[in-house]
């Protein structure tokens, strides 16, 4: 292992030299600054920021030749994905998920600052929401729950619906490939509102997951989703946000012993987002509602029952910021109600979220700013369930060497209630644990900021020590259950890079841009035991290559995921995307996984495991496309 570490901690310190170098260089700079709501829940300077944050465009979103925007994260974010289905398809409620530095299930995912995570399973499905919905997606590392409370343990995934304009225009797209790949979508503005809705379509996939142990495999039907949004802005301050989708698809089970007859299961799956958003320069007020289901019929058993899993989230939250004496204080409210119904597993539950906030921020000299935060965290459960009530502060430091470079540190508590699913879950293979307790601890990191014309780029230390953290325990066999683990920790390097390096030369290089991000940690837990375990990837990497003008786009990444927990094999998949202007519109062309590799996206592949599975991506996909807009 130390031979991959110090690679990439040189070629870190390569690209930082590089790009510092080429700071010094007499040329007139002149950058334009990342602003970001998610770091201090009001717009704030990237560079200025005590924290690990990134801004991704929606254009750079499209250019990973993604499906989805789970799939485009994946490609571009250097998360720990892990799915349990081609394009990140929910399973049976398993669904697809972008673990951070490491960590599983530590994640908080917004849509416009507002949570969207399921309470019974932590689940998010951003596999439905379709690129042309995103205008930019913020992504905070390290814990984040001093701002915004439970869930927030490890870092925040905050999605920016695209924001409406007084420009009238059409948007058309269609795109196809093997697989009868089907994706198609069609978007209208005007009148200061967004219209839009997209189809998605699959053929029938083979064999998507396996189990040796108990001799069958899972081969993916025939799927359809479908995404419709609406985004107005009523007035210059009032905003309405609404995202709807729905897919249906069928999951069917196949023994090896072709005596055994095939299980089929028929899945729909309902969501609604939608939230209306008063902001100003100092008061932002959101209410909001989340709302899904998802049926699930087992129609080769006439005797099984019909399945039904509905979700219910809706709150209201606000924010104030004023000046006090040269202190920038932010000070906010929030409630959030949670209901999960499973009919077949446990009924129904609730709680309620309830959340105190302060921020105090200064400046120091022009070069050092120090922010200080708090929240008082209540959770308030049911009649005979425990209630919680945590103070969760947060210390923020940024110094500001020159223009270029700045450092910056934080620390903070971070805090996460058990989901319905991990107490209370019921069936043959999984059982949930009524005794579990919250996950609680402490994220500490430093590092270094450099942005001119050449470079773009992020550096961070970081340790995250937990108490309590709710793993799986698969020592015992079938139905498996859930524990909290007496110590959690995962310690490393997390680095985004991003690279101009013909940007001031004519001609062809001066189009070019490389980026490469990534992390490299440790991620240990005590099983039940004591003993240590490794609970996630080690080692994942994004490395890209683009030329960027006008009339041709084109792109090269290569996601790799490696030093993976329970034998998982490592991969490197290459992904390509290209956009060719005609004279009207454009012509696409996208190939994922050029290679034709396997790709491993979760399972247990330990030689002792009591069952030895994986879940697989599909091959090679290769699409074609074209794009018009009308003005």
């Amino acid at each position: 292992m130390l031979k991959p570490i110090s690679i990439t901690c040189a070629g870190i310190l390569a690209a930082f030299t590089q790009g510092l170098a080429m700071a010094s260089s007499p040329s007139d700079i002149h950058s334009l600054e990342a602003i970001t709501v998610t770091a201090e829940r009001f717009p704030t300077d990237v560079q200025q920021s005590s924290r690990m944050i990134s801004v991704i465009s929606a254009e750079e979103l499209q250019e990973t030749g993604a499906d989805n925007l789970v799939t485009a994260l994946e490609r571009k974010g250097a998360f720990s994905y892990k799915a349990f289905g081609p394009l990140g398809i929910s399973h049976g409620g398993m669904n697809s998920s972008l673990g951070i530095r490491g960590i599983q299930n530590g994640e908080l995912v917004l849509i416009n600052g507002v949570p969207i995570q399921s309470p019974a399973s932590h689940a998010y499905d951003l596999d439905v929401i379709p690129l042309d919905q995103i205008e930019r997606v913020e992504v905070l590392k390290g814990a984040a729950s001093t701002l915004y409370g439970s869930n927030a343990m490890s870092g925040v995934i905050n999605i920016i619906t695209k924001r409406p304009s007084d420009a009238k225009e059409m948007r058309l797209k269609a795109e196809v490939g093997n697989y009868d790949y089907n994706n198609h979508s069609i978007s209208v503005s005007m009148l200061r509102t967004n219209i839009g809705i997209n189809f998605q379509h699959l053929n029938d996939i083979d064999e998507i997951s396996r189990s040796y142990t108990k001799k069958y495999h899972y081969d993916l039907g025939e799927t359809n989703r479908v995404a419709w949004n609406l985004n107005s802005a009523i007035t210059d301050h009032l905003f309405f946000d609404y995202m709807g989708s729905t897919y249906t698809t069928d999951f069917l089970k196949r023994y090896d012993n072709p005596k055994t007859p095939y299980e089929g299961v028929n899945q729909d799956s309902y969501k609604h987002f939608l939230d209306m958003r008063y902001e100003t320069a100092n008061l932002r007020t959101k209410l909001f509602g989340d709302f899904e289901e998802m049926k699930r019929d087992e129609y080769t058993n006439p005797k099984s029952a019909l399945q039904k899993n509905k979700i219910d989230n809706y709150g209201f939250e606000t924010d104030y910021r004023l000046m006090l004496w040269n202190y920038d204080l932010t000070t906010g409210i929030d409630w959030i109600t949670r209901e999960a119904d499973y009919n077949l597993q446990y009924g129904k539950h609730h709680r309620h979220d309830y959340a105190a906030f302060m921020q105090i921020k200064r400046t120091y000299l022009d070069r050092l700013t120090i922010l200080l935060g708090a929240r008082e965290q209540i959770i308030d459960g049911e009649s005979g369930t425990p209630n919680y009530d945590t103070f969760l502060p947060s210390l923020g430091m940024n110094y500001k060497l020159t223009n270029v470079l700045s450092l910056f540190a934080n620390t903070g508590k971070a805090f996460r209630a058990p989901t319905y699913n991990q107490l209370y879950y019921k069936s043959s293979f999984l059982v949930g644990n009524p005794n579990l307790t919250p996950e609680k601890g402490w994220t500490y990191e430093m590092g270094l900021k450099a942005k001119n014309d050449y470079l773009d780029a992020k550096l961070a230390l970081f340790s995250m020590n937990y108490t309590n953290k709710i793993e799986v325990d698969r020592s015992k066999g079938y139905p498996q259950t859930y524990y909290n683990a007496g110590d959690y920790e995962s310690m490393g390097i997390d680095w985004e890079i991003n690279l101009y390096p013909f940007i001031q030369q004519q001609g062809l290089l001066q189009n070019i841009n490389l980026n490469w991000s990534g992390y490299w940690a440790d991620p240990k837990a005590d099983d039940t035991t004591g003993r240590r375990i490794q609970t996630s990837a080690k080692f994942s990497s994004n490395v890209g290559i683009s030329y960027l003008t006008e009339e041709f786009t084109a792109n090269l990444n290569c996601q790799i995921l490696s030093s993976r927990e329970r034998n998982l094999d490592n991969y490197a998949i290459f992904n390509f995307y290209s956009r060719y202007k005609l004279p009207k519109g454009y012509l696409t062309f996208a190939v994922n996984n050029i290679l034709n590799e396997d790709q491993i996206l979760s399972g247990d592949l330990t030689p002792t495991a009591l069952n030895r599975y994986f879940y697989q991506e599909m091959g090679r996909l290769i699409k074609v496309g074209y794009e018009i807009t009308f003005k």
